[in-house]
């Protein structure tokens, strides 16, 4: 797994069939028209796109919009372990891939029971490289619609079969960790 300097790193997760951490990397000069175009996929009355929520045919058509973006996307999987266990293997992966490759900016879907453990973890990540300059933040998924692209991509890998292959265009890396 690498992102590239000064990304964007919008993380999401699903435990379905395992525990999956998903990633979305965009260039700072991305975001904007990304979370604009994904923002127009917004049916009316709708705060954000949640992928467990849509239909079949939904989904196909959300893919492949997705898959025409500016956008890179890493899986980690833990599979045999506690959701307690797995979420912290898969967060710290994901924070020494980010800080080795030097993101910028680190945004988690908001689940409170949660963020002091992840508060935690990237804090220690963070004193084991006092030389970087990543910022993370928790906010709630309809304030940042790369965060979509995330939630999907973790649906499609914990339901397996073609709703993989419909979103391999944007994978650019898997870690499983049994």
């Amino acid at each position: 797994m690498s992102f590239r300097p000064a990304d964007r790193v919008f993380v999401d997760e699903s435990k379905a069939r395992g525990y999956y951490v998903v990633a979305t990397a965009s260039a700072a000069g991305s975001v904007q028209a990304s979370e604009k175009a994904l923002r127009g996929l917004l049916k009316p009355g709708q705060r954000r796109i949640h992928f467990k929520s849509e239909s079949d045919s939904r989904r196909r058509e959300i893919l492949a919009r997705l898959c025409e973006m500016d956008v890179r996307v890493s899986v980690w999987l833990v599979r045999g372990v506690t959701d307690r266990e797995a979420r912290p293997l898969c967060l710290a992966a994901l924070t020494d891939a980010a800080l080795r490759d030097g993101v910028a900016h680190l945004v988690i879907e908001r689940d409170a029971s949660l963020e002091r453990a992840d508060r935690q973890l990237i804090a220690a990540a963070l004193r084991a490289h006092p030389a970087a300059e990543l910022r993370y933040e928790h906010v709630a998924p309809h304030d940042k619609p790369l965060l979509w692209v995330s939630d999907a991509v973790a649906w499609c890998y914990s339901n397996g079969g073609d709703w993989v292959r419909r979103v391999e265009p944007v994978v650019q890396g898997r870690v499983t960790r049994l």
